[in-house]
């Protein structure tokens, strides 16, 4: 007969399996992200709104965990940023940093072709 250990590892091991577990635990993780934030904003009121240049950092690596496919690190990310739901068009991200997305960069994150430049560049430079 199966105990309660046996029955709570089984269910685990499922949900696991199924790759559920670890959605599971971004959304609680989320909730509670939620949950803490509410509450300190309650008890302090004079909460900084983040500057443009902060809120623009944390589009491009939402646009980064997305592309990555970290779907739960992205959900619980936008809430502790308290980021709207839908993210910003790539094409204002691009504009906002100067850069034209040609056909090689169309298929990697905008952070990414930030850094392959930033690398380049220091590289010529030697």
């Amino acid at each position: 007969m199966a105990t309660e250990k046996d029955l709570v590892n089984a269910v685990r091991e499922s949900l696991k399996a199924d790759g559920n577990l670890d959605r599971i635990k971004a959304e609680m993780r989320t909730e509670v992200i939620k949950l803490l934030d509410c509450s300190s904003k309650e008890s302090n009121s004079k909460t900084v709104k983040p500057s443009h240049d902060i809120v623009f950092l944390n589009e491009l690596v939402r646009e980064y965990l997305d592309w990555m496919g970290y779907k739960y690190s992205s959900t619980v990310f936008r809430a502790e940023c308290d980021l709207p739901k839908h993210c910003l068009d790539r094409k204002l991200l691009a504009q906002g940093l100067g850069v034209k997305d040609n056909e090689k960069s169309k298929n990697l994150p905008l952070l990414c072709g930030l850094v392959q430049t930033f690398t380049s560049l220091k590289d010529t430079s030697l």
